[in-house]
């Protein structure tokens, strides 16, 4: 069981974790494979989730190669998106900031590893007004191999001077599980869109229904 103060640091990933995102993503690229009719768009972009952009063009390309240009749709996918957050805002999980809030106010050390692209990431931060809240932000396009693959979470650890194997890495995805496993964290797995598989509940340190349980868990009796 951990508490807060036996911890050395947390790591959040972004999408599906702070921000409410992969339901509205999936909703957008619907949108745009429908234009382009295109199959199966859903169950390919749920494919996609927790991958960097490397990954997801391959998926795509896999999907769609012969019919579409990947960089294109890509291109469209977020321009649909940004519209969409120009017209709802930015749809943040129940409860996400003022979690993150409280641990940059307890003095903890806050990372964010997210598979979206560094300066994505800032921009929406900053739009969402929790910037301030991380020490270290690491993009997928800051590593060669993003998650599954661990790079992303050892270098979020090493930049903020934490030891993996006492440092949270709260994520939804398998491929985020699998990368904070690989590192050597503390996985714990808050689901989203994916029903967590056998493998997810096995690496993962803990399953929590909600972002809120992770507050209330490291503040009383530990996670």
């Amino acid at each position: 069981m951990y508490k807060l103060d036996e911890i050395d640091g947390i790591v959040f990933d972004m999408d599906g974790v702070i921000f409410d995102t992969e339901q509205l993503g999936l909703r957008c690229w619907k949108i745009v494979g429908d234009r382009h009719g295109l199959e199966n768009m859903e169950e390919t972009v749920r494919k996609c989730i927790g991958t960097s952009s490397k990954d997801t063009k391959r998926i795509m390309n896999e999907a769609y190669g012969k019919l579409v240009d990947f960089e294109e749709l890509y291109a469209e996918s977020r321009t649909v998106i940004r519209e969409t957050f120009e017209k709802e805002g930015i749809p943040l999980k129940n409860g996400a900031p003022q979690v993150v809030r409280w641990l940059h106010d307890k003095g903890v050390k806050v990372g964010l590893a997210s598979s979206t692209n560094y300066e994505t990431v800032i921009r929406e931060m900053k739009e969402v007004g929790l910037i301030d809240c991380f020490e270290v932000i690491i993009g997928g396009d800051m590593v060669e191999n993003s998650k599954p693959e661990p790079d992303i979470y050892r270098i979020a650890c090493e930049k903020l001077g934490v030891r993996p194997e006492n440092t949270l890495a709260v994520e939804d995805s398998l491929n985020g599980i699998r990368a904070a496993y690989g590192a050597g964290m503390i996985p714990v797995l808050i689901p989203d869109l994916i029903e967590p598989t056998d493998e997810m509940l096995e690496k993962a340190y803990v399953k929590l229904d909600n972002i809120s349980q992770l507050k209330a868990g490291l503040s009383e009796d530990g996670i």
